[in-house]
């Protein structure tokens, strides 16, 4: 509805000016009345002009970002502080300006009537899914001090585990960039010079030298066919991974790579397991719960499989036979799934199995260097060792000529 700005007297005869929402001017006189003043001039107010603010478009709304401010609203909560209080005393402490303002939206949201969870819905590049499933589930329950801590452990459990990914594929990136940037140089300065020098000798060169000089002939002659060779693959498989078969087979083929398929897979797990347990012991419906988790699961092949596993816990199969016959599942998560459809703990086990993998990540990444060592060191010294051979063996040719 549009707005009216207004002068009028109160009952002192003090002037009052403002601002009231009505859909007719007749209806802004109204509540102008009804606000106990008499209004003087009523009119449609000027729609002001909102500059974006340069900051926020540059800034990002980061896990820790999120985490921070579960784990400040929980304490908060907590303590006895009403939600919007709460809301309102994190807007002047959060340090991130665009999860300030979100944060300022929900409030006024939950101030308006909504509920907690649907005011975070309006924000999903700031709340996923499973965060204000969980929220909707803490509020249903009346456990949602509870709830805002299990999910600012599990998101610092997620990035935790990105991060130790990021620092273990660090050094390869190093070494594969400086291969890259050496090979350059060499073919772009050394080579040709090398290539300049053998030509004034009449003297027939070595198979790698040969080869070696006609790499370097072709990258400095046709330098964007390589451009070309190289960024062409690259956006063709960028493109096909954003369709929905692409990216399904790629996930599915990831979880075949040597060293990766097996990483790939228990970070899969502990992420399944982890949001499934903790959306569980929440109070949601596992049914609900599985349905959250195929769309949240990083990895399509494992979505598409919890997908039909809650299709097919609708006609009243069991969780444990479902995901042994999907062949996806380890053993020993079906185990455990199967001992808390029995006991009643479902939500325990999965946590057992969160911790369990928890642990074969951290041991994968920690041995995700010396796995891939051998193998950047062989490539290493297969390209020195024919730069070698390619640069020394006319040298060798060279000087006993000039011997004789």
């Amino acid at each position: 509805m549009p707005f009216f700005s207004y002068r009028a007297r109160n009952r002192t005869g003090a002037l009052v000016t403002g601002r009231v929402e009505a859909a007719t001017m007749t209806a802004a006189e109204t509540n102008i009345d009804r606000m106990g003043l008499i209004p003087i001039s009523v009119r449609p107010a000027k729609k002001a002009i909102n500059l974006p603010d340069i900051n926020l478009l540059f800034q990002t709304i980061t896990p820790q970002d999120i985490i921070l401010f579960s784990r400040q609203l929980a304490t908060l909560f907590t303590a006895g502080i009403p939600l919007t209080k709460a809301l309102f005393t994190l807007e002047t402490q959060l340090s991130n300006k665009k999860l300030t303002a979100i944060v300022k939206t929900v409030r006024e949201d939950v101030e308006g009537g909504a509920t907690f969870a649907n005011a975070l819905k309006k924000h999903p590049h700031a709340f996923d899914e499973t965060y204000y499933s969980m929220v909707e589930a803490g509020e249903a329950g009346g456990i949602l001090d509870n709830i805002l801590e299990r999910l600012a452990g599990m998101k610092e459990r997620i990035q935790e585990i990105n991060s130790k990914v990021k620092s273990a594929t660090l050094y390869p990136k190093i070494v594969v960039g400086a291969i890259l940037i050496a090979i350059v140089i060499l073919m772009t300065f050394v080579v040709p010079k090398f290539a300049r020098l053998y030509s004034n000798f009449n003297v027939p060169l070595p198979l790698p030298t040969r080869v070696l000089i006609a790499i370097s002939n072709f990258s400095t002659s046709y330098w964007y066919l390589i451009a070309i060779a190289v960024t062409l693959p690259v956006i063709i498989f960028k493109w096909w991974t954003k369709t929905e078969a692409g990216h399904y087979n790629w996930d599915k083929w990831k979880l075949n790579i040597p060293i990766f398929g097996p990483f790939s897979q228990k970070a899969t797990m502990s992420r399944f397991a982890r949001i499934f347990g903790a959306l569980y012991k929440s109070g949601l419906p596992i049914l609900q719960s599985l349905d959250i988790v195929s769309r949240v699961t990083d990895n399509r092949l494992i979505s598409k499989a919890v997908k039909d596993i809650e299709n097919d816990i609708r006609a009243g199969k069991s969780l444990s036979d479902l995901m042994e016959q999907s062949r996806l599942f380890p053993p020993m998560v079906v185990q455990m799934a199967r001992v808390g459809e029995e006991t009643g703990a479902l939500d325990e086990m999965l946590e057992k199995v969160a911790q369990y993998y928890d642990q074969e990540v951290d041991y994968t990444v920690r041995n995700l260097t010396t796995s891939l060592e051998p193998i950047l060191l062989g490539v290493i010294f297969g390209m020195v060792l024919f730069l070698a051979l390619a640069i020394f063996l006319p040298m060798w040719d060279i000087v006993s000529i000039v011997k004789r």
